[in-house]
Order: C-alpha cells, then sequence, then structure tokens
C-alpha cells in the first residue's frame, strides 16, 4: 500500500484476520505504523522481535489453519430419510391368531379374498358390518362398487375400529387394521374421510381427491361417504377420480 508494508509485529494478527487494533498511547501507535519498503527486511534478513502488544498474546498462524481444514473436511451429516407414521413400519401388526375375538369375528365373517386389491375404510364402517349399518352410507358404498365395475374379490371392507374396541388393556384398533392389511396385503388404500387418515396416522398432505405412495402403497383420500351420497355432483366427481386411479382393477385377474 503506497510502498508501505506493515510493522513485523502485526503480521500474524492481519494472517488471523484482525482488520482494527485499539493502543492506548501515541507511542504505541508510531511503532505498530507501517515502514517505508525500503527499510523493510529482505527476504532471509534477521527480524528483530517485537515488543508485545500489552493485554495481548500473539496466535500463532499454526492455530488457525488447522482448525480451518478441520472444517472443510469434517463431512456432512447424510439426510435423514423420510419417515411416515403407520403401524406397519412400528411392529404393530398381531398375527390373526392374536386378534380380539370381535376381529377374530369380523374375519371369519365371509370369505376374505385371497389377493384383494383395495382396502377400503371409513368412520362408521365398523358399525356398518358389525354393529348397526347405516343405510344411507351403505347405498352409497354399493353404488360405487356397482359403477366401477371391477371383479369379484377385488375390494375388501376393512374397518380401523370395531364396536366396543375402546375396552381398556386390549391391543389399540388402529393396529388390528395394519394387521389386517399385513394379512392381505392390498396394493391400495381407500380412505374416506379426515377421521380416518388421522385415526390410521397418514400424513395431514392427504386431502380429497388427493394421492400418495405410502410405504410401497398408493393412498387414497375421499371424503365421507354420507357428503357424497348428498351431493350428485360431488359423487360423479369421486367416481371419476377413481375410475382413473383403479383403471388397473378392471383386468381380470387369472
Amino acid at each position: 500500500m503506497n510502498g508501505l508494508v506493515l510493522s513485523s509485529a502485526l503480521r500474524p494478527w492481519i494472517q488471523a484476520g484482525l482488520s482494527v487494533l485499539l493502543v492506548d498511547n501515541p507511542e504505541r501507535a508510531a511503532e505498530l505504523r507501517a515502514v517505508p519498503v525500503s527499510q523493510a527486511a529482505a527476504p532471509g534478513d534477521a527480524e528483530v522481535p517485537a515488543r508485545p502488544v500489552p493485554g495481548a498474546s500473539r496466535p500463532p498462524a499454526q492455530r488457525v489453519a488447522p482448525a480451518r481444514a478441520a472444517k472443510q473436511d469434517s463431512p456432512q451429516a447424510a439426510p435423514r430419510p423420510l419417515q411416515r407414521d403407520n403401524a406397519e413400519s412400528q411392529g404393530r401388526v398381531l398375527a390373526p391368531d392374536a386378534w380380539p375375538a370381535a376381529w377374530q369375528a369380523l374375519r371369519k365373517r365371509r370369505p376374505l379374498p385371497p389377493r384383494p386389491l383395495v382396502f377400503w375404510t371409513y368412520a362408521g364402517l365398523g358399525d356398518d358390518l358389525m354393529g348397526t349399518p347405516d343405510p344411507i352410507r351403505q347405498r352409497v358404498i354399493v353404488r360405487m362398487l356397482r359403477e366401477l365395475g371391477h371383479p369379484g374379490g377385488t375390494h375388501v371392507f376393512w374397518p380401523y375400529a370395531l364396536p366396543g374396541d375402546d375396552a381398556p388393556g386390549g391391543p389399540d384398533a388402529p393396529s388390528l387394521f395394519w394387521s389386517g392389511a399385513a394379512l392381505l396385503r392390498p396394493r391400495t388404500l381407500l380412505l374416506f374421510g379426515s377421521e380416518a387418515r388421522d385415526a390410521l396416522g397418514m400424513p395431514k398432505s392427504l386431502y380429497p381427491y388427493c394421492q400418495e405412495r405410502l410405504a410401497g402403497r398408493m393412498v387414497i383420500q375421499l371424503p365421507q361417504p354420507l357428503s357424497l351420497a348428498h351431493n350428485e355432483a360431488a359423487f360423479r366427481q369421486a367416481q371419476a377420480f377413481l375410475r382413473g386411479l383403479l383403471s388397473f382393477c378392471a383386468t381380470p385377474r387369472g
């Protein structure tokens, strides 16, 4: 800078990143000011040790370089894989012999297809199957199945709760839903209503007329059946949505 070099006493501090230094008397400031290049020591010449700044110590340059190298060489933490909260991945699956009596009765109520493709569930399905059914809800579901026209054995209705599942001491009802899914291994889960979505621990990003692939299965979200029963336009929309997503169900299986 203008033919001047810094005093040797300041060089270690500049190397360490120092940009401003406050001193308490004019004499010390003069010692630290730059000197003409002509008076600077030539390469290889011995330098006269400078007096240390009162109250400070010279930081050796070697303390800075290793720290920077360590920061550059340290490997970045690998990103954690996205995990979805579902009972199958958490080991909450029970063997059929360990199911409560009501779920055993549901399993034996009628023969289950060996290879169903779609599991249907919604709030109140347990009552429709094993309790007091809702005729309006049943009517709209039967209509949906009839108009889809898929081969027999394609769809299975499996509740996430049965009447009386709130009895203390037993397994939680959603784990029995996942136990049925593990037994029958459907390709797709069809959920009606946010109550079913939340009860099964599905992500809140599932809204009506949305689908997402979770744990190797396609999960489809639709409005609750009663809202479709009272709204013909919504019913038609749901049917068109399902017909497109479930087109693989229309092919007869050998």
